[in-house]
């Protein structure tokens, strides 16, 4: 035992349940570090592509759409004026474009429908239109509905998002949620805030939840997690390198991995007691011998 253990190997306890650690030399162990290192680089890419680059706040369109390009952003938001330079700069991409039509939403439904064909016919693959504020403080859902329908027939197979300008209480949000569902909206895009993720409970019909003006990793990161399906953020250049930056950086073991580092003789009876206590888990676990409370694994460090 003592000449498979040499000095200053690291054993490395691979999962949570003893039973199936998996102990692993120097070498085998800075492989797996390197892996779970790609792993999360490769997580951090792909949660990226969830993100939507925006051209609303002054941005400049070569640089948002290279970025969208190079980030592989599902799509950039554009008003119709921009569309087709937009076009032109994404040409050869699988970036989309979503155009918003409509300004503020404080326009006739009728204006709303042929924008929202003109932008069709340019190329955009989704269209964002704003609900009217007036008709929303008013509760005056049945216009609502009637005007997005005639907006959804409009563009044809192109996705319609329905969007909210501002934070309502959650019972009229909830309440557009549903009408976004109905009318077979392919979005439902409101702006962020704390517990804005709860909305996905009210879409049905495959309709899917946009949350726009996230600024920050963390709250990137935590719609992620909450399973929002796209995130609009003019900041997501920065988001990306900050969040591969902590990937890269990450510590090389994850939380629930015990690392002992050992000598000698010192090293094999640190690793008999792993597989002792491994041992009688599976025989518990099997049924073969009475379970008594689980046993601790005290380890000396020397």
């Amino acid at each position: 035992m003592d000449k498979q253990f040499q000095q200053d190997d690291v054993f490395t306890k691979a999962n949570v349940d003893v039973a199936s650690g998996v102990f692993l030399t120097s070498k085998d162990a800075e492989e797996f570090r390197a892996y779970k290192r790609r792993k999360k680089m490769t997580e951090v890419a792909l949660a990226v592509t969830r993100s939507q680059g925006s051209l609303y706040n002054g941005e400049d369109l070569q640089r948002v759409c290279e970025r969208a390009i190079r980030l592989r952003q599902a799509a950039i938001k554009t008003p119709l004026s921009k569309l087709d330079e937009a076009k032109k700069r994404l040409a050869g991409s699988f970036v989309r474009l979503d155009c918003v039509v409509g300004g503020d939403g404080e326009t006739l439904d009728k204006v709303k429908a042929y924008e929202a064909r003109l932008a069709v016919k340019k190329g955009a693959k989704e269209i964002t239109v704003p609900v009217t504020p007036s008709l929303f403080d008013a509760a005056r859902y049945t216009e609502l509905r009637k005007g997005l329908k005639k907006i959804k027939r409009a563009i044809g197979k192109a996705t319609l998002k329905v969007r909210v300008e501002k934070i309502y209480s959650p019972t009229a949000l909830s309440r557009m949620a549903r009408i976004a569902s109905e009318i077979g909206a392919g979005y439902y895009s409101v702006p962020y805030f704390p517990g804005c993720e709860r909305l996905r409970l009210d879409l049905t019909k495959g309709c899917l939840l946009e949350t726009t003006g996230v600024e920050t990793k963390e709250t990137f990161q935590t719609l992620t997690e909450k399973g929002v399906e796209r995130i609009v953020t003019d900041k997501a250049w920065e988001i990306y390198n900050d969040w591969m930056r902590e990937a890269q950086d990450a510590p090389l073991t994850d939380k629930n991995a015990v690392v002992a580092t050992t000598s000698g003789s010192d090293a094999s009876s640190c690793a008999t007691k792993f597989l002792e206590i491994a041992e009688k888990t599976n025989q518990a676990k099997k049924g073969e011998t009475p379970t008594p409370r689980q046993e601790k694994m005290d380890i000396k460090l020397l």
